[in-house]
Order: C-alpha cells, then sequence, then structure tokens
C-alpha cells in the first residue's frame, strides 16, 4: 500500500475550480460543497481509504474529506491529527473541524490535545469515535454525536474541561471508561437508549456534584442495576416526555 500526500496548491482559488480529488459528497457545514480548496500549506496524506495525517488552513478551519483522487476515504487514523506536544505535526492549531458524510471511524488519540478546538460536526455516517479521540478539548462547548454511532472509546471526551451536556443516541452499546471523566462542567447527560449500553468505569468521575442522567421512560431501574451504571444511580432520573 502507498502513502499519497494531497498538496493544496495556492493558485486555485477555493470554491470555484473543480478540485476532482477532494469532496464533501453530502451534508459538510460549509459552502465550498464538492469544490474545495484551501491555501496553500494545507497536506492531507492517506493510504488507501485511512486519512493519516494533514494541516487545517490559515484560519484554523480542518475538513476532513470522504473521497481524495477517487479514493473513497473511510477511516482517520490514530494519532492523525494529535495536538500539542504528544508527537504533533500540526504547523497551526485546529479551530473548527468538519468531518465528511462517508467517515465511520475515528481512530484513538485522532483529535486529543487540540487545545483551542471549539467546533466540531461530525457526519452521520459515523460509526466509532476512538480511545481518547477529543481528550483534552479544553474549550469545547458542546458536541452533538450522531445517530448511527455504535461505539465511544476509552476517554474519548476525557478533560473536555467546558462541555456542558451531551446527548447519547440510541444506536450507542458501549461507552469505554473515562469517556467523560473530568468534564467540570458537565450537567446533562441525555441517553437515549432504551437498553442501558455497556458502561466501564469512572466515565463520569470529576463532573459536578449536581450532573443528572436523563434516560427514557421505563428505563430508570434498568440503568440503576447495570454494571457500572449503578455507580451513578443517584444522579439517574428518567426524562420529561
Amino acid at each position: 500500500m502507498h502513502r499519497h500526500s494531497f498538496e493544496w496548491r495556492p493558485d486555485i482559488t477555493p470554491g470555484v475550480e473543480t478540485i476532482q480529488t477532494l469532496a464533501c459528497t453530502t451534508g459538510c457545514n460549509t459552502t465550498r460543497g464538492t469544490r474545495v480548496a484551501m491555501p496553500s500549506g494545507g497536506i492531507f496524506t492517506y493510504e488507501g481509504g485511512i486519512i493519516t495525517g494533514g494541516q487545517p488552513d490559515e484560519d484554523g478551519l480542518l475538513i476532513i474529506p470522504a473521497r481524495i483522487n477517487g479514493v473513497n476515504i473511510t477511516t482517520i487514523n490514530e494519532r492523525a491529527f494529535i495536538g500539542s506536544a504528544y508527537g504533533s505535526t500540526l504547523i497551526r492549531p485546529i479551530t473548527s473541524l468538519e468531518i465528511c458524510e462517508g467517515i465511520t471511524t475515528i481512530g484513538d488519540y485522532a483529535f486529543s490535545h487540540n487545545y483551542e478546538l471549539t467546533s466540531v460536526t461530525l457526519p452521520t455516517t459515523l460509526l466509532h469515535i476512538g480511545e481518547h479521540a477529543f481528550r483534552n478539548s479544553n474549550i469545547l462547548t458542546n458536541i452533538t454525536i450522531p445517530d448511527n454511532v455504535l461505539t465511544i472509546g476509552e476517554s474519548a471526551f476525557h478533560y473536555c474541561r467546558v462541555l456542558e451536556s451531551i446527548t447519547i443516541p440510541e444506536s450507542v452499546i458501549s461507552i469505554g471508561q473515562n469517556a467523560f471523566r473530568e468534564c467540570y462542567e458537565l450537567a446533562t447527560v441525555r441517553m437515549l437508549p432504551i437498553t442501558p449500553p455497556e458502561l466501564g468505569g469512572w466515565v463520569f468521575s470529576g463532573t459536578p456534584a449536581d450532573l443528572k442522567i436523563y434516560v427514557p421512560s421505563g428505563s430508570v431501574e434498568a440503568y440503576k442495576a447495570a454494571t457500572n451504571w449503578n455507580a451513578w444511580a443517584s444522579i439517574i432520573v428518567e426524562a420529561s416526555p
């Protein structure tokens, strides 16, 4: 398997000249549509259908494409965009992230330690959020987990210090240990699964004392009795109709 680099040319005007190699097929929250060009210096590297690295544009915006050079992209590799001093290759901080429809997997540590990340848009095709994927997103206040996500990995949102609320979609079957640990501003967790997902240990440790976990009508006792959920029984309440 060969590694390819895709370098953005400064002589191409964003949104005007077609970049055959890069396309958000649907749904990216951007006016660039299926024709995207970034300023000089932006690079994606990929192997087959896996994004292995890259750079945001000059404004800190990073759009992960679903197609490059005719290759469908499904996976963001582990540590692909890790920030800070943890082996990072980023030349500037990521402040806004948009992942295009078609991506199914975010690898372990893919976006961890991006301290200036303020906005994240995830695709409805996403199935797996890896371990430590968004750890230490220190100023991220909210994120929407799409409806088809199945697994949220260990420490996926650990130390997202100002994350205020989270809704877990009905599709989720497992949440890894420490997933929301030390989210100091987390006030509300809304669980949509009727059956409690598998839960790791210490998932909500270090969150506010008045945190509430809202679960579907008729599911309160099942959640309170389930492994590791029982540690949070006192804050599990039935969601309002």
